[in-house]
């Protein structure tokens, strides 16, 4: 059995399952810096029916402290037990909501209408989820922003399998009583939520892009984070058989893909730094699509390799 730390003893709510519409369950690491903003958020919709729960996988720095200042459940959970599937299925199973928001602990909702202009899309019993319009942050690094707003900029649809749309649980709301027919599989270690979409496809339900319910989400990785991140990605669509890259589209994507991000920032007049990095970008995403293809992971050149995305 996985152990579980409880932060908080549960409190009476006057609320009996079901009562409420929304349960939004955070999942937080270390988001000091995102967490408070994110609770204002909550606190400020215009849609009132909801509670909040926090899945928190080992935070050291002062996520639990702010969120403690707030009107929600927090829960612990070992870190070494982590996976996205584990941590989700663990907050669903403690929701009371008649829909659960899953939402990434660095993911904040742009308006105080995020909610209202979500409930509406579950009229057709059908839908069995609905996933948010995903904003860089102003920040974002100009690669990951280039890429979400073309994934992104379109018009209200069902969502079936991609490109462009490929389902993410970093800002979407799902039906909890499809939730309790099909749970996420904690095994892997990336894409629970388009394994869960394919599953609920299968069953001819239905999942809903709504572009005006939008949410500010994305990363400014190290290289280390981004082969970490593509190498779970690309192992798990493997497991899945969704995908599995060849050597020459590894080495396509290494090589022109190099060449037009450097192209990008000059054209954008980006800071100069990123025309150095989107080479070692690149490598470290194409790099880490040929390890999930092969078992071994401890020859020589891995190693060297290893230690160079964490001297970066």
């Amino acid at each position: 059995m996985t152990k579980v730390l409880n932060r908080h003893k549960e409190k009476d709510h006057s609320e009996r399952d079901g009562d409420i519409d929304f349960s939004i369950l955070l999942r937080t690491k270390n988001e000091e810096d995102h967490i408070g903003k994110i609770l204002e958020a909550f606190r400020s919709q215009t849609y009132k029916n909801y509670e909040v729960i926090i899945v928190d996988s080992g935070s050291t720095d002062r996520t639990l402290d702010i969120a403690e200042k707030y009107p929600v459940r927090i829960y612990r959970i070992n870190p070494e037990d982590f996976t996205y599937g584990f941590s989700l299925n663990y907050g669903f199973e403690r929701a009371r909501g008649k829909y659960v928001v899953c939402l990434s602990g660095h993911a904040l909702p742009q308006s105080r209408d995020w909610l209202s202009s979500i409930i509406s899309n579950f009229d057709d019993e059908k839908v069995a989820a609905v996933m948010c319009k995903t904003i860089p942050w102003p920040d974002c690094n100009p690669f990951d922003r280039r890429g979400l707003l073309k994934k992104y900029n379109n018009h209200r649809r069902e969502i079936t399998e991609g490109p462009p749309f490929i389902f993410s649980n970093s800002s979407s709301v799902i039906r909890r009583d499809i939730w309790k027919r099909i749970h996420f599989d904690e095994t892997l270690s990336y894409s629970e939520d388009v394994d869960w979409a394919r599953k609920v496809g299968a069953l001819n339900y239905k999942i809903i892009y709504e572009p005006s319910a939008k949410v500010y989400h994305s990363h400014n990785e190290s290289l280390k984070q981004i082969y970490r991140r593509f190498y779970r990605e690309s192992h798990a669509l493997k497991i899945l058989d969704c995908k599995k890259y060849s050597i020459l589209e590894i080495f396509y994507d290494l090589v022109a893909g190099s060449v037009y991000d450097m192209i990008y920032v000059l054209v954008k007049r980006d800071h100069i730094k990123w025309f150095f990095f989107a080479p070692l970008r690149r490598f470290a995403m194409n790099y880490a699509r040929f390890r999930s293809n092969i078992d071994r992971n401890d020859s020589a050149i891995h190693r060297f390799i290893s230690k160079l995305f964490n001297s970066i």
